[in-house]
């Protein structure tokens, strides 16, 4: 993702590179408020600035953020390079190796970013249909594969009248979806006398037309207050959509994981939204070769994913990262974690292939939120599956379409 704005004096441009999740995104589209949009990041010149958002949640991620600026520097004078994000909390000497003369910001340094880059004249904002609002930074948790948690720390939520005052905002000025987004969703409230249930409700509350989808949230948490969860889930607002990580479908790699919740509860949680949620889609997060997962653990996480069959699975491998606790393990061999990487992929393929196979034929309800290229239109069901369709649509609506095929990745109508 790129953005620009012009100096008329010398036609200075400022990009911006955005890495990894949708909390980054938010961020990046604070860091760079009232600053048109430019994709074309190849474009870019050495007097032009460039703002790179990192991510540090994955191994593979900084290698690509890392190859990213090894490529961009040739392009861009460093001196312009401004440096931001999760990454420079949690590895900041790994990319001063790179760009040892760029400028550095912190997770938490985002208002002196801005002043940084305020240095021409600002360029009113296009409408937004589809806003991200950040509801909390930070989480409860001590997961030991995880140094986003040395980025963003202890959970810090957002009071409900601010974050509706900011939905309210939103939605006088166009927006139709409304992502709400955190590290943890499930976890909001718990240090200002509130929780989700509660936010939702307020949102909901709302009388105008718009979606709502609820980000990830940790199972530890969801079990607190399960019933009251689904029921306010049932709203027509809300988008059907549960993203409820699972990391691993044995209890003692969980344990070892300090994830504080066992493979029964997940499953329960999941049976009891599909009792009253029949069509509710499950997305879940798996990571493979985790230091202590031996193969007969890996193969109780395949069989988890089999008998739950997520219509979405996000695959991760283990990858070792700056200060993390599982670093006093032994780590798995690259290409156990690869096998088991390729092996798990397959199957989840597969199950979401299948998934997707059960909708053709079914006339479904479609928010159509995008036009594509060749007169394509996307939107999203109730329960969040992608949609894509010749039809001709109007943007920001319901619209009934019947499904004539499927693919991994979205159905076809």
């Amino acid at each position: 993702m790129g953005y620009f704005q012009i100096n008329k004096d010398n036609m200075q441009k400022i990009f911006i590179k955005t890495f990894g999740c949708t909390l980054n995104q938010k961020d990046s589209e604070e860091i760079t408020k009232n600053i048109a949009i430019e994709t074309k990041i190849e474009n870019i010149t050495k007097k032009d600035k460039l703002i790179v958002n990192t991510c540090g949640v994955k191994e593979q991620t900084q290698t690509k953020i890392i190859n990213f600026l090894k490529k961009i520097k040739k392009k861009v004078s460093e001196k312009n390079i401004y440096v931001c994000g999760c990454l420079v909390d949690i590895d900041i000497l790994s990319i001063k190796e790179v760009l040892p003369n760029a400028k550095y910001f912190k997770v938490k340094e985002i208002k002196k970013l801005q002043k940084e880059i305020r240095t021409v004249k600002k360029i009113k904002t296009k409408q937004k249909k589809t806003e991200i609002i950040i509801i909390s930074n930070g989480c409860l948790g001590n997961c030991a594969y995880c140094a986003v948690k040395f980025a963003r720390g202890k959970l810090k939520s957002k009071p409900i009248n601010k974050i509706l005052k900011e939905i309210n905002s939103a939605l006088k000025n166009g927006a139709k979806e409304i992502l709400l987004t955190s590290q943890d969703n499930a976890c909001y409230g718990f240090d200002i006398n509130t929780n989700i249930v509660e936010l939702l409700k307020e949102i909901t509350k709302i009388k105008k037309e718009f979606k709502i989808r609820n980000g990830m949230g940790n199972p530890q948490y969801i079990k607190l207050f399960l019933k009251e969860l689904i029921q306010i889930y049932k709203n027509e607002k809300i988008y059907k959509f549960l993203h409820i990580p699972i990391q691993s479908g044995n209890n003692k790699v969980l344990k070892e994981m300090n994830r504080y919740y066992t493979i029964e509860e997940v499953e329960y949680i999941i049976q009891e939204f599909r009792k009253e949620i029949p069509d509710i889609t499950i997305a879940t997060d798996i990571i493979v070769g985790y230091p202590t997962e031996d193969n007969d653990q890996f193969i109780d996480t395949l069989k988890f994913i089999k008998k739950i069959k997520p219509k979405i699975i996000n695959i991760s491998r283990f990858g070792q990262r700056k200060n993390i606790e599982a670093n006093k393990y032994v780590d798995l061999k690259g290409n156990i974690k690869k096998q088991r990487s390729r092996e798990i992929t397959k199957i989840c393929e597969k199950i979401v292939y299948e998934e997707n196979k059960k909708y053709i034929g079914k006339t479904l309800d479609v928010f159509i939120n995008q036009k594509g290229k060749n007169n394509t239109f996307t939107g999203r069901t109730n329960n969040y599956i992608t949609v894509v369709t010749k039809n001709k649509c109007t943007l920001y609506k319901m619209k009934k379409l019947k499904i004539k095929n499927c693919s991994t990745y979205y159905l076809i109508a």
